[in-house]
């Protein structure tokens, strides 16, 4: 339990490290698509997917637990959907990956 906490801690701090790193940094990560993904340094990449499966279509945190060993299976497999469609919405790639 305190590891997610902790976890949950350091992602909302990490945020704003996450955020300079985009393609555009003013662009909400709720707007997001693969290409502005992908244009993160690849060690924030999971600290990206962490925060954007905890958010909800309204840009607010919907969950008080993340699945920390989720997260870095996803990433691999985010990183590859987006390489293929970098168009595509982010919330939305992370959705078909959830299926």
């Amino acid at each position: 339990m305190k590891k997610h906490l902790l976890m949950i801690g350091l992602i909302g701090s990490m945020t704003f490290a996450v955020t300079g790193q985009a393609a555009d940094a003013k662009k909400p990560l709720a707007l997001w698509q693969c290409q502005d993904f992908l244009g993160v340094q690849e060690t924030y990449r999971p600290v990206v997917v962490s925060y954007a499966e905890a958010l909800n279509n309204k840009g607010k945190p919907e969950e008080a637990v993340l699945d920390v060993e989720g997260i870095s299976t996803r990433t691999p497999m985010l990183v590859k959907q987006c390489n293929e469609n970098p168009k595509q919405m982010l919330r939305d790639a992370l959705a078909g990956l959830k299926k």
